[in-house]
């Protein structure tokens, strides 16, 4: 019997990404969900194109032997951001003001199912996050995605709220937590 082969896996921050890789990944890890409005309009390319030219982007790219799996990309908010719009059950009313420097947004998180084993999910948000310079960072997950919802407590990120971020798409939890990332994990 040979000896079995181990795969290798890397985390990288991205100077420049390739839009219809990074399209077709997030249409494996979503494949039941494309038929929600949530993944067509906008659509996966121009979601990805708008966060990877908002000003201060950055993106983590994820890979198993040398292959995308996943990534991690966003931005700061602005201090005029309408992030925080509609959002419900909000405790403290401070949450929700920005100012440049306050919160880093993460627009899009998404890894191929197939990779979880690599944990390339914390690796990236580790990856991006533990050298940002801003106090929080925030992400809004839908409600019935309770994989990431569970993987993201872990990362201590706390519920502050919900919200429906486009018309027509389901309930997301609003999630938040303080930077670095490192500081509590």
């Amino acid at each position: 019997m040979g000896a079995r082969e181990e795969s290798t896996s890397s985390v990288v921050l991205a100077e420049k990404v390739d839009i219809d890789e990074l399209a077709a990944v997030y249409r494996r890890v979503h494949v039941a969900d494309l038929h929600l409005i949530d993944h067509s309009e906008p659509s996966v390319e121009d979601r990805l194109i708008a966060t990877v030219r908002a000003p201060g982007a950055q993106t983590a790219l994820g890979y198993v032997d040398g292959q995308l799996v996943g990534a991690v990309m966003g931005c700061p908010l602005p201090a005029e951001t309408l992030w925080w719009r509609d959002l419900t059950d909000v405790d403290d009313p401070k949450l929700v003001e920005e100012w440049d420097g306050r919160t880093f947004a993460i627009c899009e998180a998404f890894v191929d199912p197939a990779a979880q084993r690599h944990r390339i999910g914390v690796r990236l948000f580790a990856e991006l996050l533990d050298q940002r310079t801003e106090e929080r960072t925030s992400l809004a997950v839908a409600e019935t995605n309770t994989r990431v919802w569970r993987a993201l407590q872990g990362l201590k990120f706390q519920h502050v709220g919900d919200l429906i971020p486009f018309p027509g798409w389901r309930s997301h939890r609003m999630l938040v937590r303080a930077l670095p990332l490192s500081s509590s994990r």
